[in-house]
Formats: C-alpha cells, structure tokens, sequence
C-alpha cells in the first residue's frame, strides 16, 4: 500500500477572486478495494506548496514521509492532508485578521476574513465532495507556521464548528520592528474557551521573527482561560530550532500524534535554560522538555521543581525563575521517574540589551537596494558593504539565510544552497559575513 499526491491546479477561488494549487495526500490503502467505505480525518495545511515539495522560496515539511510512517508504524490512524498553496504577493494579507495597526505594519490589506471563508466554503466543500473524509470539526485539523500559525489560531478560535484541531507552529503573533523596537499584536487574544485542540510552538533561534516571550504569553493565556495541557493543549519551545521548513519538518510528527494518535508515555527529560540570571530579572525561565516513547515532544508548563538551595532562587510551576540572592545551586526537575537538572548562576546585574556589530560583504552585481537581512535588516554602509552596530535582547539567538527580500536568497557561486548561518547575542559580539551570489541573479552571473 502506498500514498499518493493529487494535484488539483488552477483551484479557483470566487471569494477571493484568485486561483492556486491544492495538493492531496490520501494516506496508504485509501485507493485499496478492501478500504472503499473507509472515511479519513483531514488536515488543512497552510503554505501547501511547501508541505510536500521545496523550491528556490523554500525547502519542504516532508510532511507526506512523517504521516506514511506514522500510519506504518500504527502510530496514528490515516489520515488525509490538503496543502493549500499561498499566492506570494498576496500571502500576509489573506492570512492577516484586522487588527488595529496591523495593516500599516504590513502595508497590506487584511484579508484573513474573506480567507476564512475560502477555506471553508470552497476548498473544504470541495474537498469534502470528492473524497472520503470525516468531516466533523473532531476530525478536522488546520496548521500552519509563522503567519501561516496565526491564520490557523484565528481560524479554529472563530469555527470552531469546523476545525476542532489547530497546530500553530512559530505562530506570528506580535510584529516587532527591528530597528525600533516597536511591538505590534497581531494575534487577537480570545477570552472565551471554545472546544478544540490546540498545539503551540517556537524555536530558540528565531531571533525577531517570532519571539518565544510573545508566544508563551499567548500559550499562558490560553491556560488562564481553561485549556488544560496535555488534555487539549500542548505547548513546546524548541531548543536549537530556527524558523524554517527544516526545523517544522524536524517536529511536525508531535502535533500529528497529538491530534491523529497516541502520544505514548513520558520516557526522559532534559531541562535547559540560561546558566546565568541577574538579581531583578523577573522574566527568565526554564524550560523542561518531555519526550515521549512514541516520539512525541513537548514542554511542560506545570512542572514540580526542587532547587538545592531555596534561598537563591524560586521555580514556579510555570518554570519562571524568581530570584532571590546571589550564589549557585541547582534546579531539579521531576515529572514521575523522570529527573533532570540544571545549574544556574543568581549575580546583582546583566544587561538587558548587548551590542552586536555586524557586517556582509555583497557581490558586485548586487542590485541597488537599501537594506539586506541577516537576522535583522542590515542599511547599507559602502558600495558592496551593509551593516552596523546593534543592540538586541541579551538572549536574543538567531539562526537565518542572508536575504534581500523574503523570496530572494543569499547562494553560492554556482547556486546551490549555503548552510544556514546563526548567532547568539553575546555583548561586544562581531560577525563578518560574505555573500557569493543570490538566487534571483543567477542567470546573469552563472555559466
């Protein structure tokens, strides 16, 4: 029995009056007569194109290889998935609720309403029409990452009579304006628990992409409203984990058997953290990660803590760190057997901002343009030169391709790809970087 990927091109949309592709996975034994009366879940993917397939915008989820082994390995049940393609120039704006300031920080208009229903009352309908499914919001998933896992979010919070499952992964819940610092909520914070599931993430390296404080305040708040982890809610910040195809595909079997399957039982542990908290820093965390004999991974947000010596520092069920004089020990984490731990460091004072200067050579026949990005936008500083000195959040950690725009990336001479470059903000920190060619300048300097 093997899977297959139907694509329905040139999918024509009356609401939002465009057209994409639709791609469908129909899990193993879907075409097999002994089967024919069988009916599957569904999952709506965000960003379609990139679910199963990568291209010079992107790498892909490999998501069909996650959901063929899961089913093999009897993990979870099959199931269908829909990848539903963006329209590049279109993207933030279908996938943005109005928010007030919203559409002047994008310089777009918000269309997330309009793309709601297309989702709904086209592609859903259509899906449902010619092929199996269960069609229950029970049975119904909607994921996506960044922008794509705040369209999500909003998605199940307003139908949750249609999707009763949501996997928002680096969700973009707040835009923060690099150069000012300025913070603009995208994502709108319901009071009203409704009857779905939710899985929630974000990666340590994500630098002002998406920012593990703005998305463990929408996860707190959630809990505050009557989620329950583990029951309907999972949460999960990601250590060594950027913001890219590879790191969602790296973890996208969690929230499948978290909504398809059986997580398993907790089999180990690992608590990280910073090794060094100041005196009056009441923000920092720890963060304890669970991973399952199933595979699954999550953090848990209502942990049991002992520390070595209580008079330095308390730990709230909630892994914040409430520090209470100077000196070391040591935190414990205990969930049943499990038992992990992690020295840690209480001094008077560290600076909440630290400078990083940093500094990318570009190729001569680099088209004009003000700006490039390595993590945050870089001005420009000589002919072939962009750069500068920057202060950052002390644990700022950003992990990126030099880019010009979303779509146009840094590459090697003869264009293959180059390795992801990444950094964490030390104080007085100094990159120099060099980029040999981009993507969209290949024909001109490749032979």
């Amino acid at each position: 029995m093997i899977s297959r990927i139907i694509k329905h091109e040139q999918f024509k949309s009356e609401i939002l009056q465009n057209s994409r592709t639709l791609y469908v996975y129909v899990p193993p034994g879907y075409d097999d007569e002994q089967f024919r009366e069988s009916r599957y879940p569904v999952l709506y993917m965000q960003d379609g194109q990139h679910a199963f397939y990568a291209d010079d915008a992107g790498g892909s989820w490999d998501i069909h290889i996650t959901a063929d082994r899961l089913i093999a390995e009897g993990r979870v049940r099959p199931f269908i998935i829909v990848g539903v393609s963006h329209i590049s120039n279109v993207r933030i704006s279908e996938y943005l609720h109005p928010m007030e300031g919203n559409e002047s920080i994008q310089d777009v208009e918000s269309k997330g309403h309009e793309y709601e229903r297309f989702l709904i009352e086209e592609v859903k309908t259509f899906v449902d029409r010619n092929y199996r499914t269960l069609d229950g919001p029970e049975h119904t998933a909607v994921q996506g990452a960044s922008a794509g896992g705040l369209v999500s979010y909003h998605l199940a919070f307003n139908r949750p009579d249609v999707f009763g499952l949501v996997g928002a992964m680096c969700p973009y819940f707040v835009s923060v304006d690099a150069l000012t610092g300025k913070e603009t909520r995208l994502g709108e914070k319901y009071t009203q628990k409704v009857p779905i599931k939710i899985w929630m993430d974000v990666g340590e390296y994500e630098g002002y992409t998406v920012m593990e404080k703005h998305v463990r305040a929408f996860a707190d708040g959630l809990i505050d409203m009557g989620f329950q982890p583990g029951i309907d809610f999972w949460y999960y910040y990601v250590p060594d984990s950027g913001h890219s195809q590879k790191d969602w595909a790296n973890r996208v079997h969690a929230p499948l058997l978290a909504f398809f399957g059986d997580i398993g039982q907790p089999e180990r542990g690992e608590l990280f953290g910073e090794e060094c908290v100041a005196l009056h820093d009441s923000v920092q965390r720890v963060n304890p990660v669970i991973f399952y004999n199933s595979g699954f991974v999550e953090t848990d947000t209502d942990g049991v803590y002992e520390v070595e010596d209580p008079s330095i520092i308390r730990v709230e069920t909630d892994g914040r760190l409430i520090p209470l004089r100077e000196g070391a020990t040591t935190i414990v984490y205990c969930k049943g057997k499990i038992r992990t731990q992690l020295s840690l460091t209480v001094v008077r004072e560290l600076p909440e901002w630290v400078t990083v200067d940093i500094r990318v050579d570009v190729p001569p026949h680099t088209p004009e343009t003000d700006y490039i990005y390595a993590g945050i936008p870089l001005p420009r500083t000589g002919e072939f030169e962009f750069g500068g000195a920057f202060q950052v959040p002390r644990s700022f950690a950003c992990e990126f391709r030099i880019s010009r725009s979303m779509n146009i990336m840094e590459t090697a001479v003869d264009g293959s790809e180059v390795p992801f470059r990444r950094f964490k903000a030390t104080d007085g920190l100094k990159l120099c970087y060099c980029v040999e060619n981009w993507n969209d300048t290949l024909k001109e300097t490749v032979r």
